[in-house]
């Protein structure tokens, strides 16, 4: 029997407590939140001691895997102390707020010689593995992509605090620069300019509500992501499209669609994958971590791509990133 602990209980931690639960031969046996009720709550529902501290659990519990779904400002500590107990670590995006803190991390983890797992699950989407099969082969001319939407919490919410998010981009769009990256390729320099327009006078607001980036991947390609949290009533959008020579592909979660004619490689309905947790766990219990796409070291290289379009958003010059330097 696995067992689990869960270090943050809000958010989508719920979900991957759901999932793991239903897994065979797992148990969920400590949750830690620093809202005690959350975590109580939460161990009612999928089992497991609720803690408030998470020195004391890790102190406490041995644990086969642990997962940390904490906000962005929170990683550091816990992170290393998790990877210390040796225990399996799956971690939310993203993965620090900083290249110092992040790197500290991949230290520990490499010290500690443990399967690490990131939380980008639109990698394990089968639209997601036929489209990067297809394009292994391709040269590529541009990447469009846009994530335009709302604003995460409330007034008191660290969502709206850029010392604590890092951004709509870094903390949320953080996805959609995962996918470029596992279908297009490393993405080497990024010139970005943000502006705060129509949320300025929101209560407890920092955040840049405009977000325009042009990127150079390392084939050669090039690419713009534009992201906004001005439509806090709806009507947002969410689009990547690919631009090979005489065919566009458009990304939808359901499937790719192709213009100006259908490709038979994408055009197949899509299938049934393993889920993020299901893969993760699987790893765990047999030591093989070959179906994770995304481990530590992996999404540190996204992280990397936002916090370096942070930078040039505050110099006004273009960055290269961490690990094209």
């Amino acid at each position: 029997m696995l067992r689990v602990g869960f270090i943050g209980a809000g958010g989508n931690a719920e979900g991957h407590m759901r999932r793991v639960k239903e897994i065979e031969d797992v148990e969920i046996a400590a949750i830690c939140d620093v809202v005690l009720e959350r975590a109580q709550a939460m161990a009612r529902a999928v089992g497991g001691v609720a803690y408030d501290d998470y020195r004391e659990m890790l102190d406490k519990e041995a644990l086969d895997a642990i997962y940390i779904s904490i906000p962005p400002f929170a990683h550091g500590e816990v992170d290393v102390l998790a990877a210390q107990k040796k225990a399996a670590l799956f971690i939310e995006k993203p993965v620090a707020l900083d290249m110092e803190t992040g790197l500290r991390i991949w230290e520990a983890v490499q010290q500690a010689g443990i399967i690490t797992c990131v939380g980008y699950q639109t990698r394990y989407l089968d639209a997601a593995q036929r489209g990067r099969e297809f394009l292994a082969d391709k040269t590529i001319g541009m990447v469009v992509c846009n994530r335009w939407g709302g604003i995460a919490g409330g007034a008191e919410h660290w969502w709206r605090v850029m010392e604590k998010s890092g951004g709509q981009l870094v903390e949320q769009t953080t996805h959609q620069v995962d996918l470029m990256r596992f279908l297009v390729g490393e993405i080497v320099e990024v010139t970005a300019r943000y502006a705060l327009r129509v949320c300025a006078d929101l209560e407890n607001f920092t955040i840049p509500d405009a977000q325009v980036l042009t990127l150079q991947f390392l084939s050669g390609a090039i690419g713009t992501l534009t992201t906004s949290c001005m439509m806090t009533r709806g009507g947002g959008k969410s689009s990547l499209d690919i631009l090979l020579r005489d065919l566009r592909l458009e990304w939808t979660r359901d499937g790719w669609k192709t213009y100006p004619e259908q490709v038979p490689e994408l055009a197949a309905p899509p299938q049934p994958r393993p889920s993020i947790d299901e893969v993760f766990i699987h790893a765990v219990r047999t030591g093989d971590a070959s179906l994770i796409q995304s481990d530590y070291a992996d999404a540190l290289r996204t992280l990397d791509v936002t916090l370096a379009a942070n930078e040039s958003a505050r110099t006004g010059q273009p960055v290269r990133t961490y690990f094209a330097r």
